[in-house]
């Protein structure tokens, strides 16, 4: 699970709250049963009703063969996030904590005014298959496990540098073209035909398997570090602009061989301009980590205690 703050941090709790999920309600039918609670089969619909609107609202399709298995996924993921759900509530109730305190309530108020208003706040609920006091749970079990967290000012720092692109700055960039053939000979062949004067965009457009570039020439555009393969990034990051391998690299998909277009070097943002900013989301993200920590634990205590019905179990 992770935290927020309003901008950056916002996008993390959101996805955190979706995975927080359910609870339950009346019904005679159940689904789970989590230290003794029973998830009602017909909370379950509910929530996977609203939650298939709005996939639907999007465009899915959910009567085709594929939209019949992610249906499937989407029941499973919800039924998981109302367990957990049902935990983060149990757990704040065995420690005393009230999920009305208007420090709770304030912290309801930012997530109201990021969706909008109270009344899309609602319908956000029903999408996310959610319920105010799931939320409010959230919150408190939150700042009652992270209350005594604090960071240095190296965290900080440390915390800026690995997050470079929150501030402004840039990492490393290369524009790079390749052709992609399944054999070393192959590539060889190439590379003499390079060699000879042939055009690197028409041949990529000939020869290349990568069909999510050969149209383009091969074309994969500007992309920092992380983002290939390693064997292809160590030699794209170390060539020279404006020129191509002259041996094939080999990577899990076949032979490159690789133009370098440009090389743009890292830009560092500005630290004493944003370190207020970088103390806040230091200490959020150090948050997140040891509720995260927590919660795991928590999970992992309760998974004998957790009872599925017979339809519902999940596939081992």
């Amino acid at each position: 699970m992770r935290s927020f703050r309003n901008g950056i941090i916002a996008a993390l709790l959101v996805s955190t709250l979706i995975l927080a999920g359910c609870s339950s309600a009346g019904g005679n039918q159940w689904v789970a049963k989590v230290n003794g609670e029973t998830i009602t089969e017909q909370d379950f619909a509910a929530r996977v009703s609203n939650v298939q609107k709005t996939y639907e609202g999007m465009g899915m399709d959910f009567s085709t063969e594929q939209g019949k298995e992610a249906l499937e996924e989407v029941k499973s993921q919800i039924l998981e996030a109302m367990i957990a759900s049902r935990l983060v509530i149990q757990e704040a109730q065995r420690l005393n904590l009230d999920p009305n305190d208007p420090s709770i309530l304030e912290q309801e108020k930012n997530i109201i005014q990021m969706v909008g208003d109270e009344t899309q706040y609602q319908e956000w609920l029903k999408q996310q298959a959610m319920t105010e006091d799931e939320v409010r749970s959230y919150f408190a079990l939150s700042a009652e496990i992270t209350k005594d967290v604090t960071v240095t000012k190296e965290q900080e720092k440390t915390f800026f540098d690995n997050n470079q692109e929150l501030y402004g700055g840039k990492g490393e960039e290369v524009q790079a073209r390749h052709i992609l053939v399944p054999t070393e000979d192959e590539a060889k062949a190439i590379i003499k035909q390079l060699d000879g004067g042939a055009d690197f965009a028409e041949l990529a457009k000939e020869k290349s398997t990568d069909t999510g570039s050969q149209s383009s020439g091969g074309y994969l555009g500007s992309f920092g570090k992380g983002r290939m393969v390693p064997e292809f990034e160590a030699v794209a990051f170390a060539q020279e602009v404006g020129t191509y391998t002259k041996t094939p690299v080999k990577s899990e998909f076949g032979y490159h061989i690789i133009l370098v277009e440009d090389h743009k070097a890292a830009t560092k943002a500005d630290y004493e301009a944003v370190k207020d900013q970088v103390a806040e989301d230091a200490l959020a993200d150090a948050k997140a980590q040891k509720f995260e920590s927590y919660f795991s634990e928590l999970q992992t205590k309760a998974e004998a205690n957790i009872e599925y019905s017979e339809k519902y179990k999940p596939a081992s």
